[in-house]
């Protein structure tokens, strides 16, 4: 038996060609160091794209100079497609929205397709390889499509996502034109990761907002399928760092700069030139801090390495334009012969210099806006002495700062709080700095990329994935396969059509009552009742299913199952054995008091249920009311004989009898050789479906998670399907649009 791989996939693999000798390198990214320094037993597949298919090529065949184990699977995009993938999406799109810059975010429906696009063949190739119980992690938001796809084709697999950057807020999330399409992929995931707590819980809240999903701290249960969520938050390769930064080589370099750069006090940025930085708003607290305490001028230097990308996109070349106008003016306003305030460098620097840099500074300034971690910060801690330590200045919006305690932390839009940091930074006794530097490096050795990498890895594979029921494609384009479907069911010596009401068979209303049966309606439905063995199930009360089904040959099934009645027959069949009265007064009180404070909420009050209604409510606020309602009832009534239930636009308290399950599972018990078909949409249809299982065929009826194995987009195609199942259809099987679960969990 073929043992379990693994699979990660990034946007670009992080090794390269040396141009001169041939030779693979490998990057000096984290993830790298991360991923490599996991302890792998098995063969393990890395995936990204490649534009040069040359490289491509030569990439495959070197890797294992890299790790005799590794298999790197370079994916060809065309040069348009990745840019517009790329640049286009990922970068004018998902990169200023989940950072908060809206002024940035360029939406193109080509990039959209593009990014689509490119998802799609990522997937192609990822499944080529993955075998079910394959493990497959993705990175970042260029794959946020991924999930979907891959669980759609194979529900074995087991799928991480790592954000790497910020996840926004609700708010932030939702000015996103495609926002449902990417939600709707990334819950099909088995395990979330983010770097910070507070990301975790944007995401809960906009998929809460936008999907109407549940979540709490750890999990998402979506169905039958179960989403991990946790927080990872990524280090570096602390033993490596901190080696390389001790060695001669490095002191030879750092004792060099500190002749070469003249300060008694050293201020370090190093960022790329990236409007999420905050650079600008750096410049200006140095600024301030030289405005506020005069008598630092002439000691305290600004040194900012600026490392270029995306250099011809306008709105970086307006922020260089903006960067540099702000070093001469700060220069030109502060500077003296032999003190220059800032020194501005516009370029990438070796690693080595970068070590020195770190070594040499008496201050790392981290002036963020939003990051998802920020690794400069913990890299400049880790590069520091005990005997002449170096302090961390940390803006509190880097993700870097759940970790990293021990920073002086500061609002990089306060100039105040800058320059009093940096004050604070030059006057602080060097006792209190090695004490802050000691409580850095507690952390930082205890926690390495390796660890954040097989931390991850080990919550994602422990258990086996959700799986999806998959079931028989009917969908439009397989209209043979429902064609032997109700051959099938009509060829049953018992045949049991089960059908909902509101968002079944008609749409929903905003006033109850205004729901009911064409003419045209009613009598398909008094045709099916002669040939099948069918049932109305709802939630409604007695008189007003009578009304709709009266010349019927259906059985009626009001309140959820409390009471039923045969064609026919004079008297309903009561199916309460509980004592309503315990509960019902108290919760009619409180739904009334709801009702006062929600605008245009009222109440259904039936014999055995009272249901509160928002629907014509203000969304936001009626939504939260009612989750307010539904806690108070559950904590309440919690050893009274009732059911409550947060529904489509209700919330409902039952008695404990009064449940579609419970109906379903006597319908089955008492006809045990019938075939089934039900149908239903809302949260108490769910137990029909569940009581059936895979033996009989259940359909659910618009979005939202769910146990039955088929779905139908309205109420409109399901009355087109109920045509189908008649002896003499009027209509073609290809109208209905009926989808598979496992094609479209949402």
């Amino acid at each position: 038996m073929t043992k379990a791989k693994r699979i990660f996939v990034s946007n670009r693999l992080p090794f390269n060609i040396n141009s001169k000798t041939g030779a693979i390198q490998r990057g000096s990214g984290g993830l790298v160091s991360a991923l490599l320094g996991v302890h792998l037993d098995e063969p393990f597949f890395w995936m990204g794209f490649e534009p040069d298919k040359k490289i491509a090529e030569q990439l495959i065949a070197k890797a294992g100079d890299v790790n005799k184990k590794l298999h790197l699977r370079p994916v060809v995009l065309e040069k348009d497609l990745y840019n517009n993938f790329y640049d286009g999406f990922c970068n004018d799109v998902l990169w200023p929205l989940f950072h908060y810059e809206g002024s940035h975010v360029y939406f193109r429906r080509k990039d959209w397709q593009a990014y689509t696009e490119a998802n799609r063949i990522m997937a192609e190739k990822i499944l080529e390889v993955a075998n079910p119980g394959d493990t497959v992690w993705l990175h970042d938001f260029h794959f946020m499509l991924l999930p979907a796809i891959l669980k759609d084709a194979n529900p074995q697999l087991k799928v991480g996502f790592f954000l790497h950057t910020p996840f926004p807020s609700a708010e932030i999330f939702r000015q996103l034109p495609v926002r449902e399409e990417i939600l709707k992929s990334m819950i099909r995931c088995d395990l979330i990761g983010f770097h910070e707590h507070s990301y975790l819980r944007h995401f809960s809240v906009t998929i809460k907002a936008l999907l109407g999903v549940d979540s709490g701290v750890f999990k998402a249960e979506i169905g039958s399928h179960t989403l991990k969520l946790g927080v990872y938050p990524i280090s570096i390769d602390i033993d490596d760092m901190r080696e390389k930064a001790r060695s001669p080589k490095i002191a030879e370099l750092t004792e060099r700069f500190r002749k070469k750069i003249k300060s008694n006090f050293l201020i370090l940025g190093v960022d790329r030139l990236d409007y999420t930085k905050g650079i600008e708003l750096k410049l200006r607290g140095f600024s301030r801090l030289l405005e506020k305490y005069p008598d630092l001028r002439g000691k305290v230097n600004l040194l900012q390495v600026a490392i270029p990308t995306r250099i011809n996109v306008p709105s970086y070349m307006k922020l260089r334009q903006e960067v540099e106008q702000l070093v001469g003016s700060i220069n030109g306003e502060y500077g003296q012969p032999g003190y220059v305030p800032v020194q501005y460098m516009f370029r990438s620097v070796s690693e080595n210099d970068l070590l020195a840099l770190y070594r040499r500074a008496e201050c790392m300034l981290i002036t963020s806006k939003r990051d998802g971690m920020n690794l400069v910060a913990m890299e400049y801690a880790v590069c520091q002495s005990h005997e002449t330590p170096g302090l961390l200045a940390l803006s509190e919006f880097a993700g870097a700062a759940s970790l990293l305690a021990q920073s002086l932390f500061i609002n990089p839009w306060d100039e105040d709080s800058i320059a009093n940091a940096l004050y604070r930074a030059f006057t602080m006794p060097v006792e209190e700095k090695q004490h802050r530097l000691q409580g850095l490096n507690n952390i930082l050795s205890k926690y390495s990329a390796t660890q954040w990498a097989e931390s991850f890895l080990t919550d994602l594979e422990r258990g086996s994935p959700s799986t999806v029921r998959r079931g028989v494609d009917i969908s439009p384009d397989h209209p043979e396969t429902l064609r032997e479907m109700i051959e099938k069911f009509r060829s049953a010596s018992r045949k049991i059509l089960i059908l909902d009401y509101d968002g079944t068979l008609v749409a929903i209303q905003d006033q109850p009552l205004s729901a009911v049966l064409s003419d045209e309606n009613k009598k398909l439905i008094k045709e099916l009742g002669r040939e099948y063995q069918t049932y109305i199930i709802s939630g409604r009360p007695r008189d007003f299913l009578e009304s709709q089904f009266s010349d019927t040959e259906c059985t009626l099934v009001t309140e959820h199952g409390a009471y039923s009645k045969k064609a026919g027959d004079s008297e309903w069949q009561s199916h309460l054995t509980s004592d309503i009265r315990s509960w019902f007064p108290e919760v009619k009180r409180a739904m009334e008091e709801y009702s006062k404070r929600v605008p245009l909420s009222f109440l259904e009050v039936k014999s055995a249920s009272i249901v509160w209604h928002y629907r014509q409510s203000p969304p936001a606020f009626a939504e939260y009311q009612a989750k307010k309602l539904d806690d108070e009832l559950q904590v309440g009534l919690a050893n009274q004989p009732v059911t409550v239930t947060l529904g489509h636009q209700i919330v409902e308290a039952r008695a404990v009898e009064c449940n579609k399950g419970n109906f379903v599972r006597s319908l089955l018990k008492e006809f045990p050789d019938c075939s089934v078909i039900c149908i239903g949409d809302d949260v108490t249809d769910e137990d029909m479906f569940k009581q059936l299982g895979s033996k009989h065929v259940s359909i659910k009826v618009g979005p939202g998670q769910t146990n039955a194995q088929y779905r139908v987009k309205d109420h409109s195609e399901v009355l087109t399907l109920l045509e189908l199942l008649k002896s003499q259809p009027t209509l073609e099987v290809r109208n209905p649009d009926v989808r598979q679960i496992a094609a479209e969990s949402f």
